[in-house]
């Protein structure tokens, strides 16, 4: 009697859980195909005809060099139109956590935060009419949450402690030895208070001849077009398709994850209903 009533509960629990994750679902592919009709209303161009005083509009073509020309990654020496170097500090702060049903315990956990970046600039897209610059800060607001086709090609960890002199080699040191990082960076984070433990040297790139559907706000740079602003609430760059087709296409599938997990869960609901006469409910 007692396992039939648990498995009642359990039912009516996972039956609930799945019904709420289907109408979160629901939500999500409401605001994905809202969001790809209102993308769609707008023009598609040519690199050649983009101009400053142009609304948001569409593109198509491939990622080439900027103004600087074709790059190598600063410490991976890899290929690129594009790249990010970023230092990140490793240090430990105390958190209260819960513990059992009524106490809270002191932890000591890692966290990490930025202390520096750096960027190479504009690079550029280009189809069979010509090219256009393309702001870098369009990379941060990709349709991939992994960033592609924006790439990592370098990630170093040390954790070697708070002082500055453990760090002239590997990646920290090579851009320390460049006088990129500013005078005085590591000293700041030496200090017992703040708690440094190390530091992670991070590089990401873009390659060259890369397809890409950019959808942006245009802009001017030195008198040269650039596409140079997102648009609210939608990625700016796609690789897989244009940006009003992969939002539809997303719709689509959270739609059918909605009916999937809607599904169950009324199946939970059903069978746990069927369960309680006998469960002595």
């Amino acid at each position: 009697m007692r396992v039939l009533l648990l498995a009642v509960y359990l039912l009516w629990f996972v039956g609930g859980c799945a019904v709420i994750m289907a109408a979160i679902m629901g939500v999500t592919a409401a605001t994905l195909r809202r969001r790809g009709r209102a993308a769609s209303r707008w023009p598609r161009y040519a690199c050649a005809q983009v101009h400053p005083e142009a609304g948001p509009l569409h593109l198509s073509g491939a990622s080439a060099p900027g103004p600087a020309g074709l790059l190598r990654g600063r410490l991976s020496g890899q290929e690129c139109v594009w790249y990010r170097d970023r230092v990140l500090r490793n240090y430990w702060v105390d958190r209260w956590r819960p513990s059992g049903e009524d106490s809270m315990k002191l932890v000591t956990e890692p966290e990490q935060e930025q202390v520096w970046a750096w960027e190479s600039g504009p690079f550029a897209l280009t189809d069979a009419t010509g090219s256009v610059l393309m702001a870098p800060a369009l990379l941060q607001r990709t349709a991939n949450v992994l960033g592609h086709p924006r790439q990592q090609v370098l990630g170093e960890t040390r954790d070697k402690g708070p002082e500055p002199g453990r760090y002239h080699s590997g990646a920290l040191g090579a851009l320390q030895a460049g006088g990129l990082l500013p005078p005085g960076l590591l000293d700041r984070y030496a200090e017992p208070a703040a708690r440094t433990f190390g530091y992670r040297v991070i590089e990401e790139i873009l390659r060259p001849d890369l397809s890409l559907h950019v959808f942006a706000v245009p802009g001017d740079r030195d008198g040269q077009p650039i596409m140079a602003a997102p648009v609210p609430d939608v990625p700016a760059i796609s690789a897989q398709a244009p940006v009003p087709a992969g939002l539809i296409g997303g719709a689509r599938r959270a739609t059918r994850w909605a009916t999937v997990l809607g599904g169950a869960g009324l199946a939970c609901w059903a069978g746990s209903v069927l369960l309680l006469p006998a469960a002595g409910g």
